[in-house]
Parts: C-alpha cells; sequence; structure tokens
C-alpha cells in the first residue's frame, strides 16, 4: 500500500508570485527527478535547479545513445536520453518547476520562519530561492575533465560525452581514456562502423576486461601508457602526436578522463563531508545541517540509476513528513536511539554475565 494519495497541485498556481518554495532540489539527474515529482505528488511546490542546459544527469550525458539494460521495467534496455526524456515528462506533468543553467553557489539560514520552519535561502550564480527544505541530488562531479592540447583547438569535433549517432557513424575517432565510459564509446563507435584509436594513459585500461577484448575483437586499436601531447587541423582533420611519436589523423575526438570534483560547492555549503569529500547523511538522508538532504552520488557507494530513484524518493518523503508533520524527524531519530541503546545495554549486559559451569 502506498503511504499517501498524491495530490494534484493546482495547474492554475502562479509559480512566480510565490513567497517561498516547499522543496528546492539542486540537480536534475535521476536522484534529483524522482524526489521532485515525489514531492509534487504530495502537492509540494517544488524547483529543481540545475547547472547543465538540459535534465538527466548522467544517463543524458554519458549514455545518451548506450542502451542501459539495468533499469528495471525495460528488459529490452532503454537509452539514457529517452529514459531521462521519459522521468523528466513525469516530472513536468506533476508541475515540478525547473532553471536550468544555474549552478549551486551556497545554502544560508535566514531569520524567516513558515509555520515553525526556518526557510533555507538557495543561491545560485543568477538567482536566489526561499525553501523550506533543500534536496542536495547534484552528484559526486560536476564537469568533465578537459584535455589542454586538445581543448585549444576549440573545435566542436572534441566531445567530452558521446556525440550523437550521426556525427560518427564511419568516422576515424580517437577516444582518450581507459575507464568504462571510454570502451563504451569505443564500443559504440565501432558498432557504427567506424574506426577507433584509444589513448591509454595507463598500462592496462583500467575498465572492464571483457569490453576491452570486444574493442579489440571488433578492430579496435588501443595505445597503452601514451599520452596526447600535440594536436592541429589539417586538411579538416585532426592530427595528433602521441608520446609514442605515433602520429594518428582522426575525424573527431572523444576524450573520457573521469570529471572534477563538486567537493569546493559541498564546502561551501558548511556540511560535514566524509574522507572522500561526498556528503556525511544520517538514516533519513538528512545532513549535518537541519532540513539540508543528500541523496544519490553526492553521498553513495553504490551508483546505480534506481539507487538514485529510491533514495531521492526516500529522502522526498522524509521532506513531506517533516513540513506536514513538525518535529516528526526529530521524533522518529529520538525513538530509533533508544531503541539503538536498549539494545547496546542488552549487548553490554550479556557480554557481563558469565558462562553456565559445566
Amino acid at each position: 500500500m502506498t503511504d499517501f494519495n498524491v495530490t494534484e497541485l493546482n495547474a492554475n498556481i502562479d509559480f512566480s508570485r510565490l513567497a517561498y518554495w516547499d522543496v528546492v532540489i539542486i540537480g536534475a539527474g535521476p536522484a534529483g527527478l524522482a524526489a521532485g515529482l515525489t514531492t509534487a505528488h504530495r502537492g509540494l511546490t517544488t524547483l529543481v535547479v540545475e547547472a547543465k542546459d538540459r535534465p538527466g544527469g548522467q544517463p543524458q550525458f554519458l549514455y545518451a545513445d548506450k542502451r542501459i539494460v539495468d533499469v528495471p521495467g525495460f528488459p529490452d534496455g532503454i537509452t539514457g536520453e529517452e529514459l531521462s526524456a521519459r522521468v523528466f515528462r513525469q516530472a513536468e506533468n506533476a508541475l515540478v518547476q525547473f532553471r536550468f543553467n544555474e549552478e549551486l553557489v551556497t545554502v544560508e539560514d535566514t531569520d524567516q520562519v513558515e509555520k515553525e520552519d526556518p526557510l533555507k535561502r538557495v543561491r545560485t550564480n543568477t538567482g536566489a530561492y526561499l525553501c523550506r527544505k533543500v534536496i542536495i541530488a547534484c552528484g559526486l562531479l560536476h564537469f568533465p575533465r578537459k584535455l589542454a592540447v586538445l581543448d585549444q583547438l576549440e573545435s566542436k569535433k572534441i566531445h567530452y560525452k558521446n556525440p550523437k549517432i550521426g556525427d560518427y557513424e564511419g568516422s576515424r575517432v580517437m577516444v582518450v581514456g581507459g575507464g568504462d565510459s571510454a570502451l563504451d564509446a569505443a564500443m559504440m563507435v565501432l558498432a557504427r562502423h567506424g574506426q577507433v584509436e584509444m589513448v591509454v594513459r595507463e598500462d592496462i585500461p583500467i575498465g572492464k576486461a571483457d569490453t576491452r577484448a570486444h574493442v579489440e575483437a571488433a578492430g579496435g586499436s588501443i595505445h597503452t601508457s601514451t599520452e596526447v601531447v600535440a594536436a592541429a587541423f589539417t586538411d579538416d582533420a585532426i592530427m595528433v602526436t602521441l608520446s609514442s611519436g605515433t602520429t594518428i589523423k582522426c575525424d573527431l575526438a572523444i576524450v573520457q578522463i573521469g570529471f572534477l570534483s563538486a567537493k569546493d560547492t559541498f564546502q561551501r555549503l558548511g556540511v560535514r563531508l566524509n574522507q572522500d569529500g561526498s556528503i556525511a547523511i544520517d538514516p533519513y538522508y538528512e545532513t549535518s545541517r537541519r532540513s539540508i538532504f543528500a541523496v544519490g552520488d553526492v553521498h553513495g557507494d553504490i551508483k546505480l540509476i534506481a539507487v538514485a530513484w529510491a533514495e531521492g524518493i526516500q529522502a522526498a518523503i522524509y521532506a513531506f513528513k517533516e513540513i506536514t508533520s513538525p518535529y516528526w524527524l526529530n521524533e522518529k531519530r529520538l525513538r530509533d536511539s533508544k531503541v539503538a541503546l536498549i539494545g547496546e545495554k542488552i549487548a553490554q549486559a550479556a557480554q557481563r554475565t558469565p558462562a553456565p559451569r559445566r
């Protein structure tokens, strides 16, 4: 049984005139979209702020054309682009509001109180939004790392995410990187009758060994212990020189060498962080700052779409219950602490009890 009845927001509501939002969500990836449609379905005014120009997160920006086969409900797989579009449409139908091309700067405390809830002010690079609850779902990784030697070409032929199929079908493509994303990119090119030259800095690609074997079996070349040291345009092609002295001529390049950390942003939030720079949370996905929750890759070890959805939904429900039942979460924490304390005392007593003599 569900724990609520779906409550439709008034379709005529003027969101531009709201004094504050019930919930502001940072990030329009799987976790953020799931959280948003969950709070909106519970009648909460919900705003999602996204740094990029469209929703979807990693499935959209890294796997737009790749068929994702580990999402329940899609036995034949589904592309990252289609999956992102479906969930986004569902959120829009629930009247979730979106602001794109806005990056989180910080979350401030305010002196304003609404129904016993101190309001937060979410500041972005272009605006500010008052709200009762904040859910951080922007992921640990914001933007792909750039390769300076290629980036200086300032060309649309240098891609930091997998390009559209039509951009590389039958083309000569250089893929830089040795992780799973790079190997997947190579396989997608090879599957469209393209030629692939992989440039890998490590001795052995760090991605899945079976994917590497598939790349080699399909005719892809892998240059290990090698880096790009020079690049220039020649007759509309990119001429690349490797540290090994080899020269590669390609029509375009796909760079998959990791991402820049969002740790600096997290530090500005003033929340407690784990040793790896991720956000520390309690069992209810709340951070060390009251009313700020965190879900998905910002804290989690299991980076799967289904896990992000589940966490986004759970945090949204906890935020909803805090809004509709003041102090609910604190009371639940108190009960859980008492239960844990009783269990600890029982365990300690059992350790002190001498074993019966035989």
